[in-house]
């Protein structure tokens, strides 16, 4: 029988979480509904989204529960994500980097350093990476794992580092590539992923394992090094000055979108590409290594705002590029990393406002962080869902009683023959959340879709346990 948590979008919980190994099914049913109810209200604070006593009491209970490994609510996740990527031939995965600034009055959450060194901030470093579908979509975390910094690395520099790779943070980008390959070889074996790694992830441990594996994933990294390349004309011979040689392979635009630092605008870009040869160099055993990859070259040429650098992107890939359409196709992959900074600030700030949350240890912050993970993912999703597949019915995400409950609430009251599509319904969503059309910047965002949930939630709970049926009798 489907219970009222179920039809009430915990379908969506259902299908998160429903398959996570906890130990005990009723410890599986209350993650289920734990994660519906932080759906319909997301916030960091366990008591902000669990209003009754008994549900905040269970809430507490699974969340302090030792037996209940953060790690197996991960995984849960993970796998879904996955699934929704089967059959497709490859999915984007971008990952990078964040950190969780929590309160720690008393020092004894086991937390670690994050932040700027004189800012003395505690929290807990996190290295994630989401899926996202060719048409651009989000899909679901597909790897995520946390740590405590106990110290800062005196090194400024990665590249004269010469700690073994096992200490050094390098190993978390390691590990999570780890994860989400395993999860699509178990759940979408026939799904490639790509790997889409920043600046942060040029180093010569993760240019050798994406080469290493090259043969059943791709990876695309953006260089930050200008590194020695061998076969050159000179001794020696350096990446820029290969790819820089070779003729402009296209030219294309690029909307780029607005952040604190950065003008929203459609930027054009020269492509120029390249095979090249890598001499890799382990700074401390001083070994050298070659890897053969594709470097693409991206530049701005006449777009750049007064007080901005220029957009310069040079990438190194094990997607094979051949050609401009090559070329372009790995820019446009890259381009999709954006996505994983939207779900950050979507989870820490934006939406869930995890860092928020007031619980008193690192394993229970762990479990609420990856509920209010998915949660955010959730929401991404919900935004492009209503842009890139506008026609698709709107239960493709949301619950027939959430589809209901924003039909009751919306203005004007007519009502749409059929399922309305998921455009439709996230618009008027959005309405209900505060949305003023164009004149809000852009097509409605996961803030105005969270307070649409948080108004709709009452009476969509209402519809599911068939109260306002009886009502209107």
């Amino acid at each position: 029988m489907t219970t009222i948590a179920e039809e009430n979008g915990q379908a969506w919980a259902a299908a998160e979480f429903g398959e996570a190994m906890l130990g005990d099914r009723r410890r599986t049913r209350r993650l289920v509904t734990m994660a519906a109810a932080a759906a319909a209200k997301p916030s960091g604070k366990v008591t902000s989204v669990f209003c009754e006593g008994a549900d905040r009491e269970a809430a507490f209970r699974l969340l302090e529960n030792d037996g209940v490994a953060p790690e197996n609510i991960a995984l849960a996740m993970h796998a879904s994500t996955a699934r929704r990527a089967a059959g497709a031939p490859f999915v984007l995965v971008p990952i990078d980097g964040s950190s969780l600034n929590l309160t720690d009055r008393t020092g004894e959450k086991g937390l670690g350093i994050v932040g700027a060194r004189n800012k003395r901030a505690m929290g807990l470093c996190v290295m994630s990476a989401i899926a996202v579908a060719a048409n651009g979509t989000p899909l679901g975390l597909c790897g995520q794992t946390f740590w405590a910094r106990k110290q800062r690395s005196t090194r400024r520099e990665e590249k004269h580092d010469r700690r073994k790779t096992e200490e050094k943070e390098t190993r978390y980008w390691i590990e999570v590539m780890g994860h989400a390959r395993t999860v699509f070889a178990e759940h979408a074996p026939g799904t490639r992923p790509w790997f889409q790694l920043d600046r942060g992830g040029d180093g010569w441990p993760l240019i050798l394992d994406a080469v290493t594996h090259e043969s059943t994933e791709y990876a695309t990294i953006r260089a930050s090094y200008n590194r020695r390349v061998r076969g050159g004309r000179t001794k020696q011979h350096y990446l820029w000055e290969q790819v820089e040689r070779q003729p402009v392979a296209s030219e294309y635009e690029l909307d780029v979108p607005g952040s604190p630092n950065r003008m929203a605008r459609k930027a054009r870009l020269s492509v120029q590409f390249a095979p090249v040869r890598l001499d890799l160099r382990d700074q401390r055993s001083k070994r050298h290594f070659e890897a053969a990859l594709h470097a693409v070259l991206v530049q701005e040429l006449d777009t750049t705002p007064a007080g901005e650098k220029p957009i310069e992107w040079m990438l190194l890939t094990t997607y094979p590029v051949v050609t401009a359409e090559d070329a372009l196709t790995v820019v446009w992959g890259y381009s999709q990393r954006w996505r994983i900074e939207e779900f950050h600030k979507l989870w820490k700030t934006g939406a869930c406002n995890v860092e928020d949350t007031q619980l008193r240890a690192d394993d229970h912050i762990l479990r609420w962080a990856t509920i209010l993970a998915s949660v955010a993912m959730r929401l991404l999703r919900l935004t492009y869902l209503a842009r890139k597949t506008p026609d698709a019915p709107a239960t493709v995400e949301l619950s027939k009683s959430e589809v209901q409950a924003i039909l009751l609430l919306r203005k004007p009251k007519s009502k749409p023959r059929g399922m309305p599509c998921i455009s439709d319904a996230v618009r008027w969503l959005a309405d209900l959340g505060g949305y003023t059309g164009k004149s809000s910047g852009g097509p409605p965002g996961a803030i105005v879709l969270t307070r649409g949930l948080r108004r709709i939630e009452p009476v969509a709970m209402l519809i599911a346990a068939g109260e306002i049926v009886r009502v209107k009798k």
